[in-house]
């Protein structure tokens, strides 16, 4: 692992005790925790957000594969809707995490640049 992977699990786990409403223990996997602010609209719900991330990281991981007019049609509603999950998925207020990954990518980002 190196230095600044070390330092972001550190600050994430600093500061996770501050953030303790947003997640609560799992009752059934021991020392595993689940989102309390999560909530979906239904079965449909699910399998759309499953097909959104799942064209998404396809897309993202090669874009060459995968793609088809049905799929590029429908790429801005797969954007919208993982755009939805992420925004359920980490509640107002909670954003203050996020800046500790912003700084790990910049930082491995800089430590590429360097090399």
């Amino acid at each position: 692992m190196n230095p600044n992977e070390e330092k972001l699990l550190k600050d994430l786990r600093h500061h996770s005790n501050d953030h303790s409403p947003t997640l609560v223990p799992h009752p059934w996997f021991k020392e595993k925790f689940q989102p309390t602010f999560f909530y979906l609209d239904g079965y449909a719900d699910l399998l759309l957000t499953v097909r959104a991330l799942t064209y998404l990281s396809m897309r993202a991981i090669k874009p060459e594969l995968g793609s088809d007019d049905v799929m590029d049609r429908n790429e801005e509603e797969f954007i919208h809707q993982a755009m939805t999950i992420a925004n359920r998925l980490m509640p107002v207020g909670e954003e203050a995490l996020m800046d500790h990954l912003n700084l790990f990518y910049r930082e491995e980002k800089k430590s590429k640049d360097e090399e």
